[in-house]
C-alpha cells in the first residue's frame, strides 16, 4: 500500500476511534474497511458490563459491512498495531487471510484502490416511521444475513431519536463464539457512527418459531446501550410482539 494512502486511512480509523465505547478499558479501539471501490467504512470496540459481549472493533466493521451487503475489503487499517486475535479472527470470516501491509494494516497488496467516500450506514427518515415500515425494513435486512453455519436469517433496524436507522443481520463464523447476531450488529453499525440515543429496534426472524426471541448476550448488549428502547419482534406470518428492553432481561448485570 503506498504511504499516502496508508496514512490517510490512518488518520480516519484513528478519528473514528473516538467514538469506541470503552467505559471499562478506557482504550479505545477502531477498524476501517476499505472496499475495491475506494469506499470504505469504520467500526469501534464497544464494551459491556459483561466483558465477554465485548464487540470488538474488527467484528463491529465486519458485521457493519456485511449487513449493507458489502464483503469486497481489501484492506483493514486499525488505529493502532494489529493484534494476533484479528489475524486470527479473520481466517474464519467472510473477509478471509489478509497479508500484513504494515503494523496496522492487513490487505491484499495487489488489489487496494484509491480511497475515496465514506460508506454511510445510516438511512435519514424526515418523519417518524411507523411500525410496518420498521418490521418491512428489518425483513428486507434479512437478505444480507451471512448465515453459512445456521441457515437462520435474522435483520435487525436500530432507530434514533432523530430518525436515522442502521441496520444489521446476523454474521457467522467458523468459530461460533465470534459470531455477531443481528441485535448486535446493528448497535454496532449505530454506535460506530457515534449514535447513542435509540428510540426503536426492529428485529426480523423469517424462520423463527413463535416463542424466538432475542438471546441472552443480545439482551444484556441491548438493556447497556439502550435501556429505555421499544422492541418490535417479527417472526413471518405471526403477529409481531412489543416490548420494551428493561423488560427482557429482570435484574440485568451492571457495573
Amino acid at each position: 500500500m503506498e504511504k499516502s494512502i496508508a496514512n490517510r486511512l490512518r488518520r480516519r480509523v484513528r478519528a473514528a476511534a473516538l467514538r469506541s465505547r470503552v467505559p471499562y478499558s478506557d482504550h479505545p479501539r477502531a477498524a476501517l474497511a476499505l472496499m475495491s471501490d475506494g469506499r470504505w467504512m469504520c467500526g469501534v470496540r464497544i464494551e459491556n458490563a459483561s466483558y465477554p459481549l465485548v464487540i470488538p472493533a474488527l467484528s463491529a466493521v465486519l458485521a457493519s459491512a456485511n449487513s449493507i451487503g458489502r464483503q469486497d475489503i481489501t484492506a483493514l487499517v486499525f488505529s493502532d498495531s494489529v493484534k494476533l486475535e484479528e489475524k486470527t479472527m479473520l481466517q474464519q470470516s467472510f473477509a478471509g487471510p489478509m497479508e500484513q501491509l504494515a503494523d496496522d494494516i492487513l490487505g491484499h497488496s495487489g488489489s487496494i484502490n484509491e480511497p475515496g467516500d465514506e460508506l454511510i450506514t445510516g438511512r435519514h427518515f424526515p418523519d417518524e416511521l411507523d411500525t410496518a415500515t420498521g418490521i418491512r425494513l428489518a425483513r428486507k435486512a434479512t437478505q444480507h444475513a451471512y448465515t453459512p453455519e445456521s441457515d437462520f436469517p435474522v435483520g435487525a433496524l436500530v432507530v434514533t431519536r432523530d430518525q436515522t436507522c442502521y441496520q444489521g443481520v446476523n454474521v457467522e463464523h467458523g468459530d461460533w463464539t465470534q459470531v455477531i447476531c443481528a441485535e448486535r450488529a446493528a448497535i454496532a453499525a449505530a454506535v460506530g457512527a457515534g449514535e447513542t440515543n435509540i428510540q426503536y429496534i426492529y428485529l426480523s426472524c423469517p424462520k423463527a418459531l413463535a416463542t424466538a426471541t432475542p438471546c441472552g448476550a443480545c439482551r444484556q448488549v441491548l438493556f447497556e446501550i439502550a435501556p429505555e428502547a421499544v422492541l418490535w419482534i417479527d417472526r413471518g406470518e405471526q403477529t409481531a410482539e412489543c416490548f420494551r428492553i428493561s423488560e427482557l432481561l429482570p435484574m440485568a448485570f451492571s457495573l
